[in-house]
C-alpha cells in the first residue's frame, strides 16, 4: 500500500522543510509563502459520540483557497461534497481534515484552516467541478459537517491464513514493520478469491515500513498481531476495517479486500 501513503510521505518532508532524495547540490530552492497556523473554530457542537481513528464518518464538506483578505479567510471553492465516506486514520484523506474531525460528533460542523503541510502540500490539486485550482504549497480552509459515525464493529472479523509461519521476531505495536506486500479486490468468482490488483509493493521492489499504530487500514491493525519475521499471511478483510465505502483509486466503494504479505523484519 505505498502507494496509498506517498502523499502523507511527501508532506511529512515539506513538514521536515526537507527536499526527499534529492541531491543538495541540485536542489531547487523555491519560495513559498507565509502559511496560516493550523486552526479549527467549532460551528456547531453536535450530539452523540465522538469521532475517533478508525471510525467510519459520513460527511458533508466545502473546500476553498485560503485568502485572509476574505470573511472567514474563504477564497475561491475548489472542491466540496455533499456525502463522502472516510476511515479515520487510515491516510486516504487530507491529514488536516482528519485531524479536525476528531473529537467532533454527529450534527457537527467545523472551520478548519489547514497551512499546507496539512493539506495537498507540494502536490498540486484540480477538481473539474470548479474553476479556481489548488497549486503546490497551497493553504486551505474546509467547512465539514458530520452527518454520521459508523464504529468498527466488533464482531468484523479478519480472516487469517498463515501460509509460512515464521520464526523472527514478532510484530510489536511500537517497533517498525518492514512488509512486502500485494493488494486484490476479493472476487469469491476468481482463483484463490484473489480479483483485481490494485497495489503491490513487490511490483516496485521497494518494501513497505510502518508502525501497526500509525496510518494503516484497521484490518493490517488486527489481522498482523501475532504475525513473526519469516512469516507469509493472507488477509481477507471486510470494507469496514479497509477503505469503507467512499470510492478509492482502484478500488471501488465498500470493497473487501486481499492482502498478501510476507514479514521481512520487526526493528
Amino acid at each position: 500500500m505505498k502507494s496509498m501513503f506517498q502523499l502523507i510521505a511527501s508532506l511529512a518532508c515539506v513538514a521536515a522543510l526537507t527536499a526527499c532524495g534529492a541531491p543538495a547540490s541540485t536542489t531547487k530552492t523555491e519560495d513559498v509563502a507565509p502559511q496560516p497556523a493550523y486552526l479549527k473554530t467549532v460551528l456547531a457542537a453536535g450530539s452523540g459520540d465522538e469521532v475517533v481513528a478508525n471510525d467510519l464518518v459520513q460527511v458533508s464538506y466545502s473546500t476553498f483557497l485560503y485568502d485572509s483578505t476574505k470573511p472567514n479567510s474563504r477564497g475561491a471553492q475548489v472542491d466540496g461534497s455533499p456525502s463522502a465516506v472516510y476511515a479515520i486514520g487510515t491516510g486516504r484523506w487530507l491529514p488536516g481534515a482528519e485531524q479536525g474531525v476528531l473529537g467532533m460528533r454527529k450534527g457537527g460542523t467545523v472551520q478548519l484552516v489547514l497551512p499546507a503541510n496539512l493539506a495537498y502540500g507540494v502536490y498540486s490539486y484540480t477538481n473539474p467541478a470548479y474553476t479556481a485550482k489548488v497549486a503546490a504549497n497551497t493553504p486551505l480552509v474546509m467547512e465539514i459537517t458530520v452527518l454520521s459515525i459508523s464504529k468498527p464493529s466488533p464482531s468484523a472479523q479478519v480472516t487469517i491464513i498463515d501460509k509460512v509461519v515464521g520464526t523472527g521476531a514478532e510484530v510489536s505495536a511500537t517497533k517498525t514493520l518492514t512488509v512486502h506486500y500485494t493488494g486484490w479486490i476479493y472476487d469469491p468468482t476468481a482463483a484463490d478469491q484473489h480479483g483485481a490488483k490494485f497495489d503491490s509493493s513487490v511490483d516496485k521492489g521497494t518494501p513497505f515500513d510502518f508502525v501497526i499504530t500509525g496510518s494503516v487500514i484497521e484490518g493490517w491493525k488486527r489481522g498482523l498481531v501475532g504475525m513473526k519475521v519469516g512469516g507469509k499471511r493472507t488477509l481477507i478483510i471486510p470494507p469496514e476495517l479497509g477503505y469503507g465505502f467512499t470510492v478509492q483509486t482502484a478500488i471501488p466503494a465498500g470493497s473487501t479486500l486481499i492482502f498478501d504479505i510476507e514479514l521481512l523484519s520487526v526493528k
